[in-house]
């Protein structure tokens, strides 16, 4: 079988170098690229598989690539291309198309004859990334000797889409990430990673564990059990060079350098502890807004406005302390709801019996509304119990006020269990005065149980007083001093 002589490469793209593109060229970053937002679709159809088309001896006619182009495959499956040239390049364009080509080699040239006049001297370590973007052209930079990502002209961390920063060696970690965010999505036309590079990361993961086996604020972002996964990934990673495995290490740094960059890792004031905040804030809480709420839950809504606050220092959210937060969270609302359906089956015995028609309005309503507002914060919250630390930051940011940060959302968090309360209150009243009406008799007794309740709940406050920080009686404190007069003590 034979096999026509394929197209030279040098005549399919000859046309590349003298076309002119009227577009723009503007800096991009490794985050920006829409790597995982792209809308393209295509549409699979039957196929004809001629004899033996993908024999050894018989390979079909390849698609060719102009000189120093090398096509390679992401694990993920992203096909993208890499020159070996004077400048590296990398790309996700699809050159395979002549026009897409052509368009790639004009803004090639152009960034070659524009670095000369930026009086910027690039070295071997430094490679060039490129995203056709119809007639434009977003570029960047990077560095593998310092790491770091670069550009040709100056440009403000806002107009990239990076966080503001504190100090120069501040932002500089967020070009590692950067770096390792394009090593991540770029990874196997490398010649793998140095096992120090791999040794380092190891230690900071060792040390990560180590942190949270030892203290319950540590700041690393992966939970203990996922530190001791990776760990068993990276010693096994450490004499490989496989594509696969510089990718898989090249995110795990890209990680370490967020977290470093949200601590502010190496900087003057740098968050020690994950509930500890080291950024201004401007947002406030009401005085007012917080006694009320505080006094309509029984306090409840202090609970959480204490978890929120604590899982959202500094706009930073930790997935092993969201999720367990929220598991409960949708576990206590659908129990209160239970309890809530069990006290309305009650009030029909109050349809029997004389009773307070008011307080049984009163309690059915407050019931209802508990187990009304249970399913509602249920439906509402239930899709982010497994929520990533993203999407709970973005939740959160959502509903935080600058004027009441999270009391109004703690309040609303509280309502199945405070409203639960009420209604239970004024069903128990009711009860027991439609037992002292039908039994006028029993009225004594009724008085007795009421004074021995009375006595439980005193001591019962009395114990939550001894016992917690937080004060509810916040009875007088008694001094003794001595009267110079008569040697006597007086309270």
């Amino acid at each position: 079988m034979s096999i026509c002589s394929p197209e030279k490469p040098e005549d399919a793209f000859l046309a590349a170098e003298s076309r002119v593109i009227a577009g723009s060229l503007r800096q991009t970053t490794s985050k920006h690229t829409g790597r995982y937002g792209t809308e393209a679709r295509v549409q699979p159809e039957d196929m004809c598989i001629q004899p033996a088309m993908f024999f050894t001896a018989a390979e079909p006619v390849p698609s060719y690539l102009p000189p120093q182009w090398s096509a390679h495959v992401h694990p993920e499956g992203q096909l993208y291309f890499y020159r070996q040239a004077a400048l590296r390049i990398v790309t996700e364009a699809y050159i395979y198309d002549r026009d897409t080509m052509e368009k790639l080699t004009y803004w090639i040239k152009e960034i070659e004859d524009l670095i000369p006049r930026k009086q910027i001297l690039l070295t071997d370590d430094v490679e060039l990334f490129l995203q056709i973007e119809g007639d434009d052209c977003a570029y960047y930079f990077v560095d593998h000797r310092s790491r770091t990502q670069f550009w040709l002209d100056v440009v403000d961390t806002d107009d990239l889409g990076l966080l503001p920063a504190v100090s120069p060696s501040h932002l500089r970690l967020a070009l590692h990430e950067l770096y390792w965010m394009h090593v991540e999505y770029f990874p196997m036309h490398f010649n793998g990673l140095t096992a120090p590079v791999v040794d380092e990361l190891t230690g900071v993961f060792s040390h990560a564990l180590a942190d949270h086996m030892t203290s319950r604020n540590s700041t690393f972002p992966y939970a203990e059990a996922d530190c001791a996964k990776f760990l068993k990934l990276l010693k096994t990673a450490r004499e490989l060079r496989d594509g696969h495995i510089t990718c898989f290490i090249a995110r795990l740094w890209h990680l370490v350098y967020r977290h470093r960059f949200s601590t502010h890792y190496g900087e003057q004031h740098a968050r020690l502890s994950r509930d500890q905040p080291i950024l201004v804030d401007t947002s406030r809480e009401s005085r007012r807004i917080g006694s009320m709420t505080s006094l309509l839950t029984f306090k409840t809504s202090d609970a959480y406005v204490a978890r929120l606050n604590d899982i959202y220092t500094d706009h930073l959210v930790y997935a092993h302390q969201w999720q367990p937060f929220m598991a409960k969270c949708l576990k206590d609302w659908g129990s209160w709801s239970h309890f809530a359906l069990s006290s309305l089956v009650l009030h029909l015995l109050l349809c029997f019996i004389p009773s307070s028609r008011l307080l049984s309005i009163f309690s059915a309503s407050c019931l209802g509304a508990s187990m009304i507002s249970s399913i509602f914060l249920v439906h509402r919250h239930d899709h982010l119990e497994n929520a990533t630390a993203t999407e709970a930051m973005i939740y959160l940011n959502g509903v935080r006020s600058d004027n009441f940060k999270f009391q109004l959302v703690a309040f609303a968090y509280s309502l199945p269990k405070a409203l639960y309360f009420w209604g239970l209150t004024s069903l128990t009243m009711n009860c027991i005065l439609a037992i002292a009406i039908s039994a006028p008799a029993c009225s004594s007794w009724i008085l007795s149980f009421l004074g021995l309740l009375s006595l439980c709940l005193f001591a019962l406050l009395a114990f939550q007083d001894a016992t917690s920080s937080r004060k509810i009686l916040r009875l007088p404190k008694l001094r003794w001093r001595r009267v110079k007069t008569d040697e006597t003590l007086q309270v």
